[in-house]
């Protein structure tokens, strides 16, 4: 981070839009994150925090933590730049490693967090998060509530790097009664001692016909138990009385199964062209255009580069039937040749583009 980055302390811009106000921060800093999510706790407004580039560490129990009992929303993101002298957070690059979030090994990274009362959405997107550990669930990221938190959760590439939990949920914990989102993130090499290595979800509903639980374009692979702990899942658990739908997901080289299903009260999975290999639990409502390779191609895997490879089963191979996100991981095109890939990085053959996206 430059000397100027490390100069800004908090910009807040309140805009008027009706009988609605939104506030906007600037951070660069471990403290002004941390102060911008506690000011957008309580300040009854939309809030929007971006991140400058860089590397951010906390010291208490939870690296950084927002918990609301209101019903505003809170978005929080990376990759920020801002232009001296007073252009504050202006542009952002289009690359998830440009700021990350560590818990150093020893706390838990990012909580964001709603009452029961509550149902602001919550929203992460274009950073890591790495090194967290605790004994709670959700060591990089635990989002939404418990039961009667009904906001929206959205998650989109982030990169869920080496954390663990010595219960579940190594990478990240959701719950809510509203819709969640998760697309286009990297869950690698996370750690549990229960279950649940990369993700715990759960999504509750009244009307479980509705589909209220979209997980698409994600690559989850490497993730496992601690050291001397059985686990019966290390990729991703999702439960729940509500619908869901697993979209171009990749699974691979987690221990034991890929993808546990808790569904309940009339709650359902469907899963539409994923790549995984084993499956437990409860058996999905629908399953279509599948497929199932424990080495599916990757540029190169015992260096984190999983990208597909030119004759990778996973390119060319997933569906355009449900929301994509705009961009890949690596912040290229989703789609390249026609047909999107599976998993959260598309197969380019070209030149890559400058990722830099002007912000006004």
């Amino acid at each position: 981070m430059t000397a100027y980055g490390k100069s800004i302390l908090l910009m807040i811009a309140l805009v008027a839009s009706g009988p609605a106000t939104a506030a906007e921060f600037c951070v660069g800093t471990n403290a002004t994150l941390q102060q911008a999510l506690m000011m957008a706790s309580s300040n009854g407004e939309a809030d929007t925090i971006r991140i400058e580039a860089g590397t951010y560490t906390g010291s208490s129990a939870v690296a950084f933590a927002y918990s609301t009992s209101e019903d505003s929303s809170v978005s929080v993101s990376g990759g920020w730049y801002s232009i001296p002298p007073d252009q504050l957070c202006v542009r952002q690059v289009s690359n998830p490693g440009a700021t990350v979030l560590s818990g150093s090994d020893t706390r838990q990274v990012l909580k964001l967090s709603g009452s029961a009362s509550s149902s602001g959405t919550l929203s992460v997107s274009n950073l890591t998060i790495r090194d967290g550990f605790t004994s709670q669930q959700g060591a990089g990221l635990d989002i939404g509530g418990g039961a009667g938190f009904s906001g929206n959760i959205v998650v989109t590439r982030v990169i869920f790097d080496r954390n663990t939990s010595t219960t579940f949920g190594g990478g990240m914990k959701l719950y809510t009664e509203g819709i969640a989102n998760v697309r286009n993130n990297l869950f690698l090499l996370n750690r549990c001692s229960d279950g649940s290595c990369a993700f715990s979800f759960t999504v509750n509903a009244t009307d479980p016909a509705t589909t209220r639980a979209f997980i698409g374009s994600n690559t989850i692979v490497g993730n496992a138990c601690t050291s001397g702990a059985s686990c019966s899942n290390g990729g991703g658990r999702f439960g729940g009385s509500a619908r869901a739908l697993f979209y171009n997901n990749v699974f691979a080289a987690n221990i034991a199964s890929d993808i546990a299903l808790a569904s309940f009260s009339g709650g359902s999975v469907d899963l539409y062209y994923n790549n995984y290999v084993s499956l437990s639990g409860t058996l999905p409502s629908q399953e279509v255009g599948n497929i199932s390779f424990a080495n599916p191609g990757f540029v190169d895997l015992l260096n984190d580069d999983l990208r597909p490879t030119l004759d990778s089963p996973l390119r060319n191979a997933g569906t355009e039937d449900f929301v994509l996100s705009s961009l890949d991981l690596n912040g290229e095109a989703r789609i390249n040749e026609g047909r999107v890939d599976i998993g959260a990085y598309e197969n380019i053959d070209r030149i890559f583009a400058d990722s830099f996206e002007l912000v006004e």
